[in-house]
């Protein structure tokens, strides 16, 4: 395991960026943000101040530290859900302060999939609808999205839970009903906020392993955390500390992980 100042690893990798051309480019860059919350008038509270970070193509990164640290913050700011007080945010280049509010909508639906503490199921639809949903509003026809809805929902073990409603089933399976959700879309990046954290130890390894499996086909995942086991899974864990990245330390290497999904 090795360590690194958050300015030296930052100026490294940039530099490693620059030099060589394999060298694997960045997805997500969030540039000298800074998020604060208060109204007009009111004191700004500062959830974020002046924080870079590089998420690198295909890369599994944990972000872990105290509650109220901005972690959360940081994962939507990222993710084009909040924006940012003052700083930049890119993915694939583009700026995302840079799109109007249908343009982010419309990011987030196609190269975003995002795993919040609230699993935020519509009480009124099964799970196969839940997960479809995010195809359908996209256009893809019924047919082809209830198809990947039920691959994903297989993945995550509840392939005979399709036509349960949420209040139908525990909170661990509303969680994979969630994760399904944000994964359908085979998104570019899956931004998961505490993704385990309503799953028993089995369940939670289990989503884990995907998660790892996305990373390892590809996908880029950013995983909000309080587990170092879980975050020991990742390639590389960021600490935050009162609304700063105060160390970047590459995982190398993971503790095992289960070989297969619970049915």
């Amino acid at each position: 395991m090795a360590a690194w100042g958050q300015g030296n690893y930052y100026e490294a990798l940039r530099a490693c960026r620059a030099t060589t051309t394999e060298y694997a480019m960045a997805i997500l860059e969030a540039i000298q943000v800074w998020k604060e919350y208060g109204g007009s008038g009111a004191v700004q509270v500062p959830a974020l101040r002046g924080v870079d970070a590089l998420v690198e193509t295909g890369e599994f990164l944990a972000i872990m530290g105290p509650s109220g640290c901005g972690k959360s913050t940081l994962l939507h700011v990222l993710g084009g859900i909040d924006q940012p007080t003052s700083g930049r945010v890119l993915l694939d280049g583009q700026e995302l302060g840079s799109l109007n509010d249908t343009q982010r909508s419309i990011v987030r639906r196609r190269r975003l999939g995002f795993v919040f503490q609230k699993m935020n199921l519509l009480p009124t639809l099964s799970a196969l609808e839940n997960v479809a949903l995010p195809l359908r509003i996209d256009g893809v026809a019924r047919k082809t999205a209830q198809n990947q809805a039920h691959e994903a929902l297989d993945r995550v073990g509840l392939a005979k839970r399709l036509a349960h409603f949420p209040h139908e089933m525990s909170g661990g399976e509303q969680q994979r009903v969630a994760i399904a959700r944000a994964l359908v879309a085979r998104p570019a990046v899956v931004l998961a906020d505490e993704p385990t954290g309503a799953l028993d130890s089995a369940n939670g390894q289990s989503i884990l392993l995907l998660l790892r499996e996305c990373a390892n086909q590809g996908q880029t995942v950013v995983m909000v955390t309080h587990d170092m086991l879980m975050a020991r899974q990742a390639d590389r864990l960021l600490v935050m500390h009162d609304g700063q990245i105060t160390k970047t330390t590459a995982l190398l290497d993971p503790l095992p992980t289960p070989t297969s999904l619970p049915r």
